[in-house]
């Protein structure tokens, strides 16, 4: 044989199972179950059987005395003295032996097997008891009389009552003895034939057939009890089985109270749920100790043991009760589900139930809640709930004839913050923000964040205007010191705008809404001031979002262009270059001033895409031109922060081929207001490029001339203002005197914009200026008239100043420190 084949050798007996199809399988198992189960209920039915027969021993023992002593009384002179006397002695011996028996089973108790042995042992000793009760009526033939077999017909019929009943529950042994004791009868009517024999024959007849068929009967319902009660067993050991699995493996524990509501069954799950033994806990009153446990909650609390008490009085059953309890010093949540026990008769003996820990889904659910109303980051009110408790508000104020206010907040500058100092830091500030502005507004107030750095307040019950303005007062000179946020001191600035109630509405949407355009008023006209909001306000926003609309479709479809505006120098009266202007002609409204569509595109963020498009027109424009020709373009301060404004000009410069010495950009000191690190790296990247950088309208913004220094301009942009005033104001004399003498020391050359008057061009050229810009010279113009403008500007006549126009008295004045002195 093959090694393989040794290998995976099997016994017969297995190889032959293995080879048996899955059906006579899935048979012998059944057959197997079977036969274990038959034979425990075998086992089961032979304990009964002992049990009867014990139980019964000691009756019929002594009714086999009585019996015997009836016999023996009732037996003439003339009976046979000594069959008689040896008859009395064997049943004397046997009734004894019964006795001794009995007591013995009593002092062992109730075995846990009986053998099948022993329940043939009971079928022999009940023959033999049927065997020694046979002999009177064969005794009574020998000398016997009418009173004897009287005697002895009720003896033996006593008997085989007695006797039956002793052995009924085995069907065995009854026959048995049945049979044996019919021997008596069947003797007397064969030896003496008379009519009472017969009787007592046919009366013995009828009776063992009773019995037997009692027998037969009772046999079966014991057998079919007996397989309930194990089947019962075993689902009773299952389900013990599965509980103690649930106790064990689960957060649920069993508990059970008994009629008087004490606990009993206490489990060991149970008592170290409850931080208790088990022996302190079976039999304690479970409303006592559940009061006991919720004494250290709220009043609010511990009305949930009263709830539990009314339900286990109702006698119906339940489900999820909660129970709020304190164990071990720890708060925890309970919910309580149960039915209630009965007996047989339908009598209530107690109940029995699951407690389930719903403490880690208490918490959750609690946590849901919370960040279902609540700011993640700030623990603010969150924008969802606000607008509820709005609504709340506003329903109060309607049917209370009340007062409120709501305040729109946002940080100015915030975006600065988050690009320069990083989102962490940006977080940190809106934390420290809602600190204070929970405290300036005091604990009656709703405060909440509705997003990004956008807050909001809700009043729910003002008297008069000044009492929110002076609320919206407070918040502003909260915000004044600079916040401390992870190492850094960040300067913080707060705009309000408020929307009252009922003056200015009564819907969620329009209080938030109104809020919001007075908010919007307020950072436009007055950063970091309070403004109500007033009717006229919707109509200014309605048209800001309608040019909005049409700017962004004015991009898109190209209805945008560029106007150049010649720039002159004084040395030689010779254009030396262009400033390129935004226009835009709506196709329905006509012109539309670039002082009302440039501020909409910075807002919007569209002035990156406009800003780009204009850079890229005017390089491809100016590289028409004659060489020495040079093109101004406007940067936004928004295009100054973007991170990618180097990269676009030298986009814009590689696809025309303009020499970049031929493109100079002018930004606004605006750019300085929240100047960063990235913003002077940027403009000398701008620098290294080769482009000109020009600082426009000088002397109006609100930074530092330590920029001058800072950062090398090659140019300064006088502003039309100083200009209009440079023939009427002796102070704007001054201010142009000083701004070209400090252009000079930085040498910078200089523009003078909105030069419209020959004469202002007389007192520029005094005053050294290098070149001059506005209507005097030319009007923008579209980039087609600008080639036909340079061949036709030649020599013209060139202004002088009149006699009588005297600069006497316009000395100039002191020129400030270069440090941290600020032109306004």
């Amino acid at each position: 044989m093959p090694a393989s084949s040794k290998n995976t050798a099997r016994p017969p007996a297995a190889a032959s199972a293995a080879r048996l199809p899955a059906t006579d399988r899935r048979r012998q198992d059944r057959r197997r179950t079977l036969k274990s189960s038959d034979e425990a209920i075998e086992a089961r039915v032979r304990l009964h059987q002992h049990a009867a027969v014990v139980r019964a021993l000691p009756w019929v023992a002594g009714l086999s005395a009585l019996g015997a002593m009836s016999v023996a009384a009732a037996a003439p002179a003339s009976a046979v003295r000594v069959p008689m006397w040896m008859w009395l002695f064997a049943l004397t011996v046997l009734t004894l032996v019964q006795l001794r028996f009995w007591q013995h089973e009593r002092r062992q108790g109730r075995p846990v097997l009986v053998s099948r042995r022993r329940i043939r042992l009971y079928g022999l000793h009940a023959g033999l008891t049927g065997l020694l009760w046979s002999l009177p009526p064969v005794l009574m033939t020998f000398g016997g009389n009418g009173t004897m077999a009287a005697v002895c017909g009720m003896t033996l019929m006593t008997m085989l009552c007695a006797g039956a009943l002793s052995v009924l529950t085995v069907p065995r042994a009854l026959r048995t003895y049945l049979a044996l004791l019919g021997l008596g009868p069947l003797a007397g009517v064969m030896l003496q034939g008379s009519l009472p024999a017969w009787s007592l024959l046919v009366q013995w007849v009828v009776l063992a057939g009773l019995a037997s068929a009692c027998s037969r009967a009772l046999q079966r319902l014991l057998r079919a009890r007996i397989g309930a009660e194990l089947q019962s067993d075993h689902q009773m050991q299952i389900v013990g089985l599965l509980l103690r699995d649930f106790e064990d493996q689960g957060s649920d524990v069993i508990w059970e109270i008994d009629v008087a509501g004490r606990l009993c069954h206490v489990s060991s799950a149970l008592a170290e749920a409850l931080g208790r033994e088990v022996g302190a806990l079976n039999g304690r009153s479970l409303t006592g100790l559940l009061n006991e446990l919720q004494k250290d909650l709220p009043e609010s609390e511990r009305e949930s043991a009263g709830l539990l008490h009314e339900r286990l009085t109702q006698g119906q059953p339940f489900r999820d009760v909660p129970l709020p309890l304190v164990i071990e010093g720890q708060p925890r949540w309970w919910s309580m589900t149960a039915k209630p026990l009965v007996d047989e008769r339908g009598s209530a003996v107690g109940w029995r139930g699951v407690a389930r820990d719903m403490t880690q889904a208490r918490h959750a659910d609690r946590r849901l809640t919370w960040l279902a109303h609540n700011d993640t980051l700030t623990g603010l009110t969150n924008r969802a709930h606000f607008r509820v408790l709005l609504e709340k508000a506003l329903a109060q104020a309607q049917q209370q004839q009340r007062r409120g206010a709501v305040m729109c907040l946002d940080l100015d500058g915030f975006k600065s913050v988050n690009d320069t100092l990083g989102h962490a830091t940006g977080d940190a500030l809106l934390v420290e923000v809602a600190r204070r502005l929970k405290e300036a507004a005091g604990r009656a107030q709703v405060v909440a964040r509705l997003g990004g750095d956008e807050f909001a307040v809700l009043m729910r019950s003002v008297h008069e205007d000044g009492e929110i303005a002076a609320a919206g007062q407070r918040i502003i000179e909260a915000m004044r010191a600079p916040c401390e946020v992870m190492g850094a001191a960040v300067p913080v600035r707060v705009s309000v705008g408020i929307a009252r109630f009922p003056d200015d509405g009564m819907t969620v949407d329009e209080m938030m809404q109104h809020g919001d355009l007075a908010l919007y008023d307020a950072k436009s006209h007055a950063p970091g001031s309070v403004r109500f909001f007033v009717a006229r306000l919707g109509e200014q926003v309605r048209r800001r979002l309608v040019l909005e609309r049409d700017l962004r479709e004015a991009i898109e479809r190209g209805q945008l262009e560029l106007h150049f505006q010649p720039k002159v120098s004084l040395r030689d009266w010779t254009v030396t270059g262009f400033e390129a202007l935004l226009r835009w002609h709506h196709p329905e409204h006509g012109p539309i001033s670039p002082a009302e569509f440039i501020p909409v595109a910075e807002e919007s963020g569209l002035i990156l895409q406009m800003g780009e498009w204009a850079l890229d027109q005017a390089c491809r424009e100016a590289a028409r031109w004659p060489d020495p020709l040079q093109v101004a373009v406007n940067i936004s301060p928004v295009q100054v922060m973007a991170q990618n404004l180097p990269d676009a000009v030298q986009r814009a410069l590689q696809r025309s081929g303009l020499a970049p010495h031929r493109l100079e950009l002018e930004i606004t000191e605006s750019v300085f207001i929240n100047e960063t690190r990235g913003t002077v790296e940027r403009l000398h990247a701008l620098g290294r490029l080769g482009v000109q950088i020009a600082l426009d309208d000088f002397g109006t913004g609100y930074s530092s001339l330590a920029y001058l220094r800072r950062f090398p301009f090659d140019t300064l942009k006088i502003d039309r203002a100083f200009v209009r005033e440079l023939l009427v104001s002796r102070d704007a004399r001054s201010i142009v005197r000083n701004i070209l003498a400090l252009a000079q020391s930085l040498r910078m050359s200089t523009v003078a914009e909105g030069v419209e008057e020959p004469m202002q061009v007389s007192v520029l050229e005094a005053e050294g200026c290098d070149l001059v810009q506005g209507y005097y010279a030319s009007r923008p113009m579209p980039a087609g008239q600008v080639l036909d403008f340079m061949l036709n500007w030649g020599e013209r006549h060139r202004p002088h100043r009149p006699r009588e126009f005297e600069l006497a008295n316009t000395e100039p004045a002191g020129l400030p420190a270069l440090s941290g002195t600020t032109m306004r």
